[in-house]
């Protein structure tokens, strides 16, 4: 008992730390939006106020064992995997898009603008159809949600080297947005995936690697962000492909 309390307070004290880091990104971003308004860094700044919401909001699955909210226990509310899982398809959507504006290959703007809609759809079918919506990370959506992040920085990996911004790659907060997001998904999906299959009862082992992966990634994506908001500042005019301003 003694044990699981100790687990709980640390879980507890982690999420608190990553909420502080999401805020901080959060401050960065609206201060380096303040000295280069630009529309990619307004829709970072505002995803970045949805993430906040988000974890925030989440906390409530807490409060339903401690009497608080008491009235969901038994409901499809007690846990948090519906708010989660809906984050999950704009977080998805946020990142797919984000990098389609520093590119200038009309090719790859389509790619991305048609994959785009056949995740929401996939996305909608599987909340639709699946049962486990309220009760676990969608494998769907998470894979394919992963696999077309990784694609649309591929397209903007390959628009970088063709330009000559890659001599100046550290001052280019895109590359720093995208190196965050490569490292975050890379990690997690797996983990998120298998989440659902197991518990402390069943295989401790991999609850506490679930929670040391996961508290780490959000630190460093966090931190990668901040980093980039702050590097960044110093840079005057953001650089945006000809052909797509």
């Amino acid at each position: 008992m003694q044990d699981f309390l100790l687990q709980t307070i640390n879980s507890v004290i982690a999420g608190l730390l990553i909420n502080l880091f999401e805020f901080i990104a959060l401050l960065t971003g609206v201060f380096y939006y303040r000295k280069n308004k630009t529309k990619p860094t307004f829709y970072l700044v505002w995803f970045l106020g949805i993430t906040v919401f988000s974890e925030l909001f989440s906390w409530y699955a807490y409060l339903v064992n401690t009497g608080f909210l008491s009235f969901l226990k038994g409901t499809i509310f007690e846990s948090n995997y519906w708010s989660a899982n809906i984050y999950s398809i704009v977080s998805y959507l946020f990142y797919i898009n984000y990098f389609k504006w520093y590119l200038s290959t009309k090719k790859s703007i389509k790619i991305l603008n048609l994959v785009s809609i056949v995740f929401l759809v996939v996305s909608l079918l599987e909340i639709l159809f699946s049962d486990g919506f309220f009760i676990k990370f969608m494998p769907i959506s998470n894979i394919l949600g992963t696999l077309l992040v990784f694609l649309s920085i591929a397209f903007y990996y390959l628009e970088l080297l063709k330009s000559d911004q890659i001599l100046q790659v550290q001052k280019n907060l895109p590359f720093y947005i995208s190196v965050g997001a490569l490292i975050f998904h890379l990690c997690t999906t797996p983990l998120f995936l298998y989440s659902s299959y197991y518990s402390n009862s069943i295989d401790p082992g991999f609850v506490s690697l679930y929670r040391q992966v996961i508290f780490g990634t959000n630190y460093l994506l966090y931190s990668i962000y901040i980093a980039g908001f702050l590097i960044c500042l110093r840079k005057k005019a953001p650089y945006f492909p000809k052909k797509n301003f």
